[in-house]
């Protein structure tokens, strides 16, 4: 979409292609209002930055109100009353905040690869700490982990941490397997491998076979802090540890960190089908305090009566709701398959395993469509509401998510919404906090926009989504191809549907919107994303770590780094 309008950016380097560009800013303005009509608008917008003559063909009324109506926007009247230079002020600061260009405008910073980033893990900032920075954790060979604070302007190494191995010697080797972390504790937890090496550098397979029996598989968690001075922070010495016993023939794929200290590790094995462990591995307070190390915890096998999982292979885990469910993911897919309420380990047996399924009516006709709904992501609080059953204003509690189709569409690829459910609950004095994991228990959803362009990637990466911390922006990326969608999330909930689509993205039928995507840069394959705030998106990829700021001040602009040389 933005090929042309990329192309535009680059100075030319010879004579014949200066000539040839004069002459082409030299036609008339009509003749060139003419041709960028015809743009798209990210196209258009990347134009105004590459000649003062194309801001000159800009000013023009008719061509300004034309680009205007083809961006998501609430329209207001008035518009037409606006000079050319408003208007055009107008837009270009529209297009910003919709994205256009992005993949043209935006200033890539790329940090090259190092050991362990496949392994890297993201940790999201939490908002409720003012000056707290998300975080990226990568993991070096014998048991290094390393923080890196994901500043604005920078990427800043915070802190080294040691994975210290319970009875270890000089023949000892630290493999980390999986990393995760609580969004509610922010602690980190590390399974990792331990084995004893032979000194021998060709041991006999009697030996070779002896260490694999030595192999020990532990849970190790570390705590996050804080001090007046340091702000908050992890320490090696501030470890705990849990021996994990590992099913026959199993290796790890999936680990999931409750604030409470409990953990949920997903083994697979040696089949791709019926042949995955769930296990739920408990955190005794008193022995953690006391010794820091734990042989034996509590391990409660989590399985499902109905075998509803068994024809899926679940790839990952997550705690939601104050730790009071767990979600199941299949390989490669975004939003969860499954759920179930989270038991104690020291239980007997498990709840059964429930699917997530809703269903929503797109077409607008009364057929319902089965979807997948992921757990909300933005919520709005609207107070003194009243309905027609009720005589008290009630408080109105809205939700968004994104919704997986579970069917195909004519093209054969998974549709994915934008949808909204409301809950109310009573006024009284109004200290209703929003609980995004509670919106996801509400049984009826509405489709208020279609993300064109997702495609369902079938590698076993799959499709990696992010959305920033205010709900503006939508990224989700199949193997080296990133898209990103821009979008007002109140706007788009408190408006109407017909005033905030360009006509051509509005189906009067169906009252749902469709939302145009930017594709970004390609900078390698991409394992992990994470939104820092509302305009700079990391990804860690298989050729490093990759910045996109896609704010209205970018220019383009690109940057090589390395971490290595990035110090405490």
């Amino acid at each position: 979409m933005l090929s042309d309008g990329a192309s535009s950016l680059f100075r030319p380097k010879t004579r014949l292609e200066i000539k040839q560009k004069s002459a082409f800013l030299r036609l008339p303005t009509e003749l060139l209002q003419l041709i960028t009509k015809h743009m798209d608008a990210g196209t258009f917008f990347a134009s105004l930055l590459t000649s003062k003559r194309f801001l000159e063909v800009a000013l023009s009324k008719p061509l300004l109100l034309h680009h205007l109506n083809r961006i998501p926007w609430l329209l207001t009247l008035g518009l037409t009353d606006l000079p050319p230079r408003d208007l055009l002020s107008l837009f270009r600061k529209r297009a910003a905040q919709s994205g256009c260009a992005a993949g043209a405008l935006a200033n890539v910073t790329k940090y090259a690869h190092q050991p362990g980033m496949s392994n890297a893990v993201f940790i999201a900032s939490d908002s409720s700490q003012p000056g707290n920075l998300s975080q990226l954790v990568t993991t070096q060979w014998d048991g290094i982990l390393q923080i890196y604070d994901l500043a604005e302007d920078h990427v800043r190494r915070r802190v080294e941490l040691h994975i210290r191995p319970e009875g270890s010697c000089s023949n000892t080797r630290v493999e980390i397997l999986k990393v995760s972390f609580s969004p509610d504790s922010r602690d980190l937890a590390v399974l990792y491998r331990q084995r004893e090496h032979s000194r021998n550098p060709s041991p006999s397979p009697r030996r070779t076979e002896s260490a694999r029996r030595s192999e020990v598989y532990r849970l190790v968690t570390f705590h996050r802090f804080s001090a007046k001075n340091l702000g908050y922070f992890y320490e090696s010495f501030l470890q705990e540890t849990r021996e994990i016993k590992q099913p026959a023939d199993h290796k790890p794929v999936g680990l999931a960190l409750a604030s409470n200290g409990n953990a949920c590790i997903v083994w697979k094995g040696p089949d791709r089908l019926k042949q995955t462990n769930i296990c739920l591995v408990g955190r005794n307070e008193k022995i953690m305090e006391e010794y820091k190390y734990e042989s034996s915890p509590d391990v409660l096998e989590i399985h499902d009566p109905t075998s509803m999982y068994k024809d899926r292979f679940i790839l990952n885990c997550q705690f939601v709701d104050n730790d009071s469910s767990l979600n199941f993911y299949k390989a490669g897919a975004p939003v969860h398959s499954w759920y179930t309420s989270c038991p104690y380990p020291t239980e007997e047996e498990s709840g059964q395993i429930l699917s997530n399924v809703a269903l929503i009516d797109i077409e607008n006709d009364g057929t319902r469509k089965a979807f997948e709904v992921g757990m909300p992501y933005y919520g709005i609080h609207t107070s003194g509401i009243f309905m027609d059953t009720q005589y008290m204003p009630m408080c109105q509690i809205s939700y968004l998510a994104l919704a997986m189709s579970k069917t195909l569409n004519q093209h054969g690829q998974t549709d994915v919404f934008i949808v909204h459910a409301d809950s109310y609950l009573s006024v009284g004095p109004c200290d209703h906090k929003i609980n995004l994991d509670e919106g996801r228990k509400s049984r009826s959803w509405t489709a208020l926009a279609l993300l064109a362009g997702f495609k369902q990637c079938l590698s076993s990466l799959g499709t990696i989504v992010a959305i920033s911390p205010g709900g503006t922006r939508i990224a989700a990326s199949n193997w080296s191809r990133v898209l990103v969608w821009s979008v007002d999330p109140r706007v788009l909930h408190e408006g109407e549907l017909r005033h905030y689509f360009p006509a051509r993205d509005y189906s009067t039928k169906k009252d749902i919107g469709r939302l145009r995507p930017t594709l970004l840069s390609s900078e390698g394959v991409v394992h992990k994303m994470l939104w820092t705030n509302e305009t700079q998106l990391y990804a860690t990829t298989d050729q490093g770590l990759a910045k996109w700021d896609i704010g209205h001040m970018s220019e383009g602009r690109r940057e090589n780094l390395s971490l290595a040389y990035v110090r405490l």
